[in-house]
């Protein structure tokens, strides 16, 4: 298959990048618009090759399938089957994210899990700081933990540790329960025809699966956007945002808010490099077992003497390193 023929014209190529604004393209976007997407920093198109973010290759290790479609089963008694939902691959990556009701069980969790962990940590040092260094005599002492901290570790502990073995015992013994099917994608992001789809709040069954609106990604820019936490940290995350309308999608679906900058920049820059038709695919394991459907890629693999099998023949000790050096190349080309 050619190049010309796998590829839509409309696919982007960087080097179109620079064309002039055609007549009718005026910026459309209101002030309130533009304050809340265009005011954060914007992000250049020109990318390095194969850096992703690092836990891109924690997430995504060399011992996956070649099938990398998320499926969710559709129809009753014989007409049920299974369809994908969404996926990635060589020709586009459709994103799709538990329901609200699975991400609840799991933040009651995690919520839960570091309550206890920190909160047995700073009683811990609390009772060592009383028995230590507080002038009270033993008796005090017994009666300070028994009124003071004992409830503490009854209550809020044993609370905790029920709910986390609770939600984990589940998880494990029926995980439908908490990991239940999307009703629909989210987004996608399509290196074959150059073209960013956003679809409908899958919240509502009505409208899941249903699009949005969909434009060329030569038409985006990448921002990072920055705001602060409770306790008055950054906190970073990254937007694609349209030049002349008004569309703006948010990825922290795909890469959480961080309270470092670098991880959404090297997530625009792998966006730069997927998307770019006339350059390979980045080479990490996640495209791995797709890098020969994608001629492009296969001209440039077959050209260096690529070994197809790199990152899945690799030992645990080397990948390991390939992780922690990922980590440092976007600290150091970003941070």
């Amino acid at each position: 298959m050619s190049e010309g023929s796998y590829y839509s014209p409309t696919a982007w190529q960087p080097e179109r990048e620079s064309r002039p604004r055609r007549r009718g393209e005026l910026d459309k976007r209101s002030r309130s618009f533009r304050f809340q997407w265009a005011a954060g920093q914007k992000l250049a198109k020109d990318y390095v090759p194969d850096v992703v973010p690092g836990d891109f290759l924690e997430t995504w290790p060399p011992e996956q399938d070649e099938d990398t479609n998320w499926y969710v089963e559709e129809g009753r008694g014989e007409e049920k089957k299974r369809v994908p939902m969404a996926w990635i691959n060589q020709e586009s990556i459709r994103w799709a994210t538990l329901p609200s009701s699975s991400w609840r069980w799991l933040l009651l969790k995690v919520f839960a899990k570091f309550t206890l962990i920190l909160g047995g940590a700073g009683i811990l040092l609390a009772s060592l700081s009383v028995a230590l260094f507080l002038n009270l005599s033993a008796s005090e002492k017994r009666q300070l933990f028994v009124e003071g901290f004992l409830p503490l570790i009854v209550y809020v502990g044993g609370g905790c540790a029920v709910i986390w073995a609770t939600i984990s015992l589940i998880e494990r013994i029926f995980p439908s329960w908490i990991y239940k099917d999307p009703n629909g994608p989210l987004w996608e992001f399509n290196r074959r025809t150059g073209l960013i789809t956003a679809f409908r709040d899958p919240k509502k069954k009505r409208d899941a699966g249903q699009i949005a609106w969909q434009s060329p990604f030569a038409e985006f820019d990448g921002y990072v956007h920055s705001g602060p936490t409770h306790q008055g940290l950054p906190l970073y995350y990254g937007a694609m945002v349209h030049r002349f309308r008004e569309e703006a999608l948010p990825l922290t679906a795909f890469q959480a808010a961080s309270s470092n900058d670098e991880d959404h920049k090297a997530l625009w820059n792998f966006w730069l490099q997927y998307m770019d038709s006339t350059a390979p695919l980045p080479d990490i394991p996640l495209f791995e077992p797709h890098r020969h459907k994608d001629p492009v890629t296969a001209e440039h693999d077959k050209r260096i003497g690529r070994n197809p099998r790199y990152w899945r023949d690799m030992d645990d000790v080397t990948y390991k390193q390939k992780t922690d050096e990922m980590y440092k190349r976007c600290l150091k080309e970003f941070g």
